[in-house]
Order: structure tokens, then C-alpha cells, then sequence
């Protein structure tokens, strides 16, 4: 398992009709919770009704701050390349990403 930064919110997975989410602290859990996003094991998932509505989430995630994985083959930082090609703006967002289980970087695009 890579370490996670503290206080962070990563979203792992968003190419389906549910989002999933790593959260680090109690405090964000809990503000996730209040978004709509459910516990589930380890991790935090919402599905999601249509396009709008993965949109309208996503909005709300970069708000908060969170942290979109980066890699290719649909991860989070792929879907948001693809909303990008498709001229649909959420402005400025982060993603996250490992050189070794506990070196992460954080980039905004």
C-alpha cells in the first residue's frame, strides 16, 4: 500500500458509474459523507445517475481539494484529460502520483 499524504482525499476511480475514493482523515470522511459518498471498507463510493452528475461531483471533489490519480488506461487523470478534449472546464485540479510506495507528487494541471 502507498502512503497517502494526511489530510488528503484521492480519488482512485471515476471511469464507471461510481466514484471511489481514498480518505485519510476522519474530518473529510465525514465531509464526504455530507457530498452523498458512503464507507465502504477502506475506501468512500458514490454512484453516479448520468454525465451531469459525475460533473457535478467532480466540481465538488476539486473544491475540496482532492487529489485525482494519475495514470493511463482510464484512471482519474485520464477522465479528466478526456472532459478536457471534450471543452468541458473544472478549472484547476491536482493529481497524485508515486515514484516508490512512499514518495508521492502532487501536480496541478
Amino acid at each position: 500500500m502507498n502512503r497517502i499524504p494526511d489530510n488528503s482525499i484521492i480519488v482512485i476511480d471515476m471511469a464507471g458509474d461510481v466514484i471511489k475514493l481514498r480518505v485519510s482523515e476522519q474530518n473529510l470522511i465525514d465531509r464526504m459523507q455530507l457530498i452523498g459518498f458512503s464507507l465502504k471498507e477502506q475506501f468512500m463510493v458514490m454512484p453516479v445517475v448520468d454525465v451531469q452528475d459525475k460533473q457535478r461531483i467532480i466540481k465538488l471533489l476539486i473544491n475540496e481539494g482532492a487529489l485525482f490519480l494519475y495514470g493511463n488506461g482510464w484512471y482519474p487523470s485520464e477522465v479528466m484529460e478526456y472532459y478536457k478534449d471534450q471543452k468541458i472546464n473544472f478549472g484547476k485540479y491536482k493529481i497524485i502520483f508515486w515514484t516508490d510506495e512512499n514518495t508521492y507528487h502532487i501536480e496541478e494541471r
